[in-house]
C-alpha cells in the first residue's frame, strides 16, 4: 500500500505533519503547509526591517514555487511530499 508524507525539512530538521492515502490529499496538505511558512516569512520581512532583509525576500520568493517537485528552499524550511509503501 502506497502512501504519501507531508512535512518539511531543513538543514537541521525533518517535521511530518501528516500522512494521507492519495497524492491529491498530500497535495492539499503541502500546499496548505507551504502557505503557512510563506504567510510566517512575510510577517518575519515585515518585521525585520533592517536585518536579514534578502534572506527573506528569497524564501518568499523560493516558497512561491507552487510545484512540490521543484520546490528548494535549502537550508530554511523546505515542505514536501514523500511517498512510502508500507509492507505488511
Amino acid at each position: 500500500m502506497k502512501i504519501y508524507l507531508v512535512g518539511d525539512r531543513g538543514a537541521e530538521h525533518n517535521s511530518v505533519y501528516s500522512t494521507h492515502r492519495t497524492y491529491d490529499g498530500a497535495l492539499k496538505a503541502w500546499n496548505k503547509l507551504r502557505l503557512e511558512l510563506l504567510k510566517s516569512a512575510k510577517s518575519h520581512l515585515k518585521n525585520n526591517k533592517t536585518t536579514d532583509k534578502e534572506m527573506w525576500q528569497r524564501i518568499i520568493s523560493n516558497l512561491s514555487c507552487e510545484d512540490p517537485k521543484k520546490i528548494d528552499n535549502y537550508p530554511h524550511e523546505t515542505p514536501y511530499i514523500r511517498d512510502c509503501t508500507l509492507i505488511h
